[in-house]
């Protein structure tokens, strides 16, 4: 199973690639860029799915980015047919990633943040679909 992980944002979209069940960051790009990087990793790792996290607000105030990112969605099924489109809920993994980092000893630094929270989404997906 191969798929390519994207975390869609307003500026800047966050890119992994799973292989065999490993997971690899891959890069940040300008969100105006997204659908033909989408297509260079598609095409080099020939995946079977492209996985979107959906970021739902935990008491459904800010919906505003949620929406954009199911418009996004609704391209990238367009634009990749024959590709598997999976969408995951990613509510808590910052305070998860928060939790981690302070473990760790390591503060204000939204980049380690960011990393620790994809991390968390991949490792948490790819365990899920091995039961």
């Amino acid at each position: 199973m191969t798929a390519v992980w994207i975390d869609y944002g307003d500026k800047r979209c966050w890119i992994a690639v799973e292989v065999a069940g490993f997971s690899m960051s891959k890069e940040i790009c300008a969100r105006v860029k997204i659908m033909s990087v989408i297509k260079k990793y598609c095409k080099d790792y020939d995946c079977d799915e492209i996985v979107i996290w959906l970021p739902y607000d935990l008491f459904w105030k800010n919906l505003k980015q949620l929406d954009k990112t199911k418009k996004f969605i609704k391209n990238v099924e367009e634009l990749f047919p024959d590709k598997k489109v999976i969408w995951i809920d990613e509510r808590f993994t910052s305070f998860e990633a928060d939790s981690v980092l302070k473990e760790m000893w390591i503060f204000n630094t939204k980049n380690n943040k960011d990393d620790i929270s994809a991390q968390i989404i991949l490792e948490t997906y790819l365990k899920r679909r091995e039961v």
